[in-house]
């Protein structure tokens, strides 16, 4: 199977290994190496070196041998179709985007070639981690997807989330205003925490729903700005981490020892993912002109999870 990708102005310049390691995580830079000096690397069309110095624009191919993808939860329905917009309930385990070797178990590519009708200009608008359901925003060109953009940017966009959390906050309901920043001194690349490195403002409202038996919540929350993993930051900070939230409810060397081997993992895992939903999002209809408001149902896993709790 060739794998084909066209290089992003910011790895002009870069060599055939640095560029591969960067943007193709799912592999190491020895094995990249190794696969290089087999003769599977090519940059337009002609066999690379590792030495081979790419220029922005370059379409590098990659041989790939066949392989099984990850398990995905392809489960999502359409809760809302306009002529120019999609509206997506999203399940818990299904990427939005391609990422390590989920080239077709991803929701973009399924919308742009299996779906039926397919929609092979679609964009994504908005975008939700792996385990996070609920809405996701679709624009069906180019054109909806620059004007979604723009309605993004203009900060006017109402996001709406259900959570349940571990224990229940102090009062009922309030504001977390906490800045958030990449935490630089953890094993984990990607853990963000409050205060971290280059901290930005941050603030997330929240609400209590309903208490669930001795020691869990159903929240609704707000984020008000749009913070890498905002919501799953914040409540961990004030104690009060998302259930099955396994980057932020785990110190490093145990979250490490669960994404080598999930399957043989020792640890106690309440929830098979984080239970985070987005549960509405409102806007003005960058066309209509109109308040559009789209909601997807609190999904079966987590009210099976609120009545075990129960």
């Amino acid at each position: 199977m060739i794998i084909s990708s066209s290089v992003p102005q910011a790895y002009n310049g870069f060599s055939i290994p640095d560029y591969l390691t960067g943007r193709f995580t799912y592999l190491s830079k020895e094995e990249w190496l190794k696969r290089i000096t087999e003769g599977r690397v090519y940059c337009n069309d002609i066999p690379s070196g590792v030495d081979t110095i790419i220029e922005a624009d370059d379409v590098i191919a990659y041989d790939m041998p066949e392989f099984t993808e990850p398990p995905a939860d392809l489960s999502y329905s359409i809760v809302h179709e306009d002529e120019w917009l999609l509206g997506i309930n999203k399940p818990g385990n299904l990427l939005v985007h391609h990422r390590g070797k989920s080239f077709k178990s991803n929701l973009i590519y399924h919308i742009r070639y299996v779906h039926n009708p397919p929609f092979e200009k679609a964009g994504i608008v908005n975008r939700l981690d792996r385990e996070t359901s609920g809405v996701v925003i679709v624009a069906k060109n180019r054109e909806a997807l620059v004007a979604m953009n723009r309605v993004l940017a203009s900060r006017k966009v109402v996001k709406e989330y259900r959570a349940i959390v571990k224990g229940s906050p102090k009062p009922d309901s309030g504001t977390i205003d906490m800045p958030i920043g990449r935490v630089s001194n953890s094993k984990v690349g990607y853990r963000y925490g409050v205060n971290g490195e280059k901290a930005k403002n941050a603030v997330t409202g929240y609400e209590t729903l309903q208490r669930i038996g001795e020691s869990y919540s159903l929240l609704r929350l707000v984020p008000e700005t749009g913070r890498t993993h905002q919501l799953r930051v914040h409540m961990a900070a004030t104690g009060h981490v998302i259930v099955g939230d396994k980057l932020y409810g785990m110190e490093d060397d145990e979250f490490i020892e669960w994404r080598r081997d999930p399957d043989n993992f020792k640890g106690k895992l309440v929830f098979h993912r984080q239970a985070l939903h987005c549960f509405r999002m409102s806007f003005i209809h960058p066309y209509t002109e109109k308040e559009c408001t789209i909601s997807a149902p609190l999904p079966e896993d987590m009210q099976q999870l609120m009545q075990e709790i129960e």
